[in-house]
């Protein structure tokens, strides 16, 4: 290959030789500038992206005890059932609008009352929704249980005969919430109140 570029080199004249060298030279300097170009753009995007990383971490150190705080907070509520949970009917709109599911027809149920709880429920029918779509819904649902106590409490499943993955759905989502403590009646005494003289 050397010899070979030898011989071209010697069949030139001096101008072309001339021509050939500067060429080179132009050649090489394109290449280490266009390194150097991408070296720097890559140190420029570290440091930016180091400099984010720095303004996060200042963040969350900032805002470190106010979250512990409310966490605290939150729990308390959840252990004591003061977290009022969201009306389903919204919920369900939110998680259908979310998710591109359409809820045709929606019901809500009357409130049942268990032992210091307040059991709310809605009836959602689903059509023709596919089992991806079914399972990221269930999903949505139960994720928010974090928040209050949240279950999917009655579900049927029906299959459509022509589709292979269209189901028909009909299912019954609960909340509970914690039933207010009403005081016992005060018991009157009868008379004056004081124990019978003797």
């Amino acid at each position: 290959m050397t010899s070979l570029f030898r011989s071209v080199i010697a069949g030139l004249s001096e101008r072309e030789r001339r021509l050939v060298m500067g060429a080179g030279v132009v050649f090489v300097v394109l290449v280490v500038a266009m390194a150097v170009f991408f070296v720097q753009t890559a140190i420029g995007d570290l440091e930016i992206e180091n400099k984010e990383r720095e303004d996060l971490l200042r963040l969350i150190i900032a805002k470190e005890p106010q979250y512990l705080e409310n966490q605290r907070k939150t729990a308390k509520m959840r252990r004591k059932g003061q977290i009022k949970p969201t009306p389903l009917r919204t919920l369900v709109d939110k998680i259908g609008t979310k998710l591109a599911v359409t809820v045709p027809d929606i019901k809500e149920l009357p409130d049942q009352k268990h032992a210091g709880w307040i059991e709310h429920g809605v009836e959602l029918s689903l059509r023709e929704i596919g089992l991806l779509d079914l399972t990221r819904f269930m999903e949505e649902v139960e994720g928010n249980r974090t928040r209050f106590p949240i279950a999917i409490t009655k579900i049927e499943v029906r299959k459509r005969r022509r589709a292979e993955d269209q189901f028909d759905i009909k299912m019954v989502i609960s909340t509970f919430e914690r039933a207010e403590e009403t005081p016992p009646p005060n018991k009157r005494t009868g008379g004056t109140g004081r124990k019978g003289a003797r």
